[in-house]
This record gives C-alpha cells, sequence and structure tokens, in this order.
C-alpha cells in the first residue's frame, strides 16, 4: 500500500521525495548514492548498517527502495541517531552537551492527549520505568517526532509545489500527535495520516487517522538465523569475536573470543554488518554453512549447523 501511494502520488507530482524514518539523518549520503545508482544492494545494505541501524527484513522494503532508485526519487533520512533518544529517554535533555542541543530543531511540546498515551506505553513496559522518569520518556518521544517532522519540513519549503510521502511507525502518527502535531506547530498545515488496520480486535477510531486500510494479519516468520555471538564494533576490518554464547551453534561448532571471520560459504565478510547480512542471505532450507576464520595467525574452516526447525 505504501508503494501504490508514492507510484499515485508521484504520477500528480514530479517533485516528490520519501522520508525514512528507519536512517538517521547521517545516512543522507549513502541514500543520495542508492538513488543515483552507485550502490549495489548488498553495498547498500553495508553502507546503512541496515541490520543494525532497522533491523527488519529488507525484502520488506526493497519494492520501495527499488522504485525511488528507479524514479530518481529523493529518499530522506530524516531520524535522529539511536544513541541521542537513548540517551534523552534515561535522563532527559539535560544530558545533552551543548552541541548536541544547538544542533536540535524546535520542539514543540507534547499535547495533554499526548502524553496521556504515552503514559500508558510507559506503564505497559516495565523496563522503560526502570531505565528513566515518565517526564524523560516524553521528552525522548517529542525530540524524535520533532526531528522527524524538521527533516519533512526543511524539504516542503525548499520545495513548495513538492509533496513528501513520509514512512514511520504508527506511534508517531497515531491521533495526530507525532510527526502531525509537531509539522502543524511549525506552519506546515496540509498533512494527511494513513494508516493499516487488522480489524480483528475492535473498530479503529475514528481520530487515530485521516485515512486507513485493511491488511491481513501479518503472517508468522521463521525466527532469524544467528550464530550466537557476539562482535566487536570498534574493528572495522572484518568480524572479529568478541564472545560466543554457551549451547549456541558457534559454540557447537567451535569458535571462540577472538576469532576473525573472514568467509561464510567462500564469500568475503569484510564488515560486522556483512556478516549479519550474509547470515539472513543462507537460505532457510539450508541446515548448515562453511565458515573460514582466523586464529593465531592461521586460517582454518569449520562447519555450523543449525538446529531443525520443530516440524510442530
Amino acid at each position: 500500500m505504501q508503494l501504490q501511494v508514492i507510484q499515485a502520488l508521484h504520477a500528480r507530482h514530479p517533485d516528490l521525495a520519501i522520508a525514512l524514518e528507519m536512517f538517521p539523518r547521517t545516512f543522507q549520503p549513502q541514500l543520495d548514492r542508492w538513488v543515483a545508482g552507485e550502490l549495489t544492494e548488498e553495498a547498500f545494505l553495508d553502507a546503512v548498517d541496515w541490520y543494525f541501524t532497522w533491523g527488519f527484513d529488507p525484502d520488506l522494503y526493497w519494492p520501495i527502495l527499488r522504485h525511488a532508485r528507479d524514479r530518481k526519487i529523493t529518499l530522506l533520512a530524516i531520524n535522529l541517531p539511536r544513541e541521542t533518544v537513548s540517551q534523552v529517554r534515561k535522563k532527559g535533555f539535560d544530558a545533552l552537551e551543548r552541541q548536541q542541543k544547538e544542533q536540535l530543531p524546535p520542539i514543540c511540546p507534547a499535547t495533554s492527549d499526548y502524553r496521556m498515551r504515552l503514559e500508558d506505553v510507559f506503564n505497559a513496559h516495565p523496563m522503560m520505568s526502570k531505565g528513566g522518569a515518565f517526564d524523560h520518556f516524553v521528552e525522548a518521544q517529542t525530540l524524535w517526532d520533532g526531528a522527524m517532522a524538521d527533516g519533512i519540513r526543511s524539504w516542503s519549503l525548499a520545495h513548495p509545489q513538492g509533496v513528501v510521502v513520509g514512512l514511520a511507525g504508527a506511534g508517531h502518527l497515531l491521533m495526530g500527535h507525532g510527526i502531525p502535531h509537531q509539522l502543524r506547530s511549525r506552519g506546515i498545515e496540509d498533512v494527511v495520516t494513513l494508516l493499516p488496520w487488522s480489524g480483528d480486535d475492535s473498530w479503529i477510531d475514528p481520530r487515530a487517522a485521516d485515512y486507513a486500510w485493511g491488511t491481513p494479519e501479518a503472517p508468522e516468520t521463521p525466527e532469524p538465523r544467528r550464530l550466537g555471538v557476539t562482535l566487536d564494533e570498534k574493528r572495522s576490518d572484518g568480524a572479529w569475536l568478541t564472545g560466543v554464547q554457551e549451547e549456541s551453534p558457534g559454540a557447537r561448532a567451535g569458535l571462540k573470543p577472538g576469532d576473525r571471520l573472514v568467509a561464510l560459504d567462500g564469500r568475503k565478510i569484510e564488515s560486522r554488518h556483512a556478516l549479519v547480512r550474509l547470515v539472513n542471505a543462507v537460505p532457510r532450507h539450508h541446515d548448515s554453512v562453511r565458515v573460514t576464520f582466523e586464529r593465531d595467525g592461521r586460517r582454518e574452516e569449520l562447519v555450523i549447523d543449525w538446529p531443525k526447525p520443530d516440524p510442530s
């Protein structure tokens, strides 16, 4: 449905941009390179650290990303770095450095209705209440909303005849709170929200969005394949293991902390993200994978077997 909306609007408004929650603004150059056709699909996933930045199955997004590349539609990275939002959620705005604060856009305070909805979310997640105060949670959410709204607003002001399609989680759009509220508070009035609705539980609240479309329940997806290892985030010269979980496929095969993984089924591993991408690309009907690694200056190989799924 998102792709159909983009296609229909682009046919009527050639000056169109797609704003994406999944990318912090620091990845704008990578999005530009993708639209320009300078990156292969694998290179794009690695360039934006897809599995660390967003994590959802990229197959869900390829139709939109390919359409943007083929039609040269601008892609906008509108999010903040995750660590900035997390810092505010735990300790509030005051925890940010002066330079960080100076780079933030103006933020409109949350409405009382939004605060009530956020309070329900906060209370429903015990880990949130342990990690910081409710006021800090509200500050983080409004910062998150406001930053994404600012990315949309900035492009809109530079393209007065243009249209932006923003793709973001429902929590940032429901009831006109979040991004729509932040946009309107800064002079962008022509805002329309669309949300999916499965229809299984109850009628959708008429105030939830301007439009809703019916969707079937999402099919169950298999658990992602995991080696059971932790990777050194500071090393950029491959995939270095800092830990191996007990009884994991990696541990049973013989991997150890300090190993450097260099190939998976013969395909070179150039970064820790490339390792995650290659593991996710292993066909589901394959029960094992061959790993080439370096240990104590020697290159070795081993086979990692994944447990067979429970037929029940």
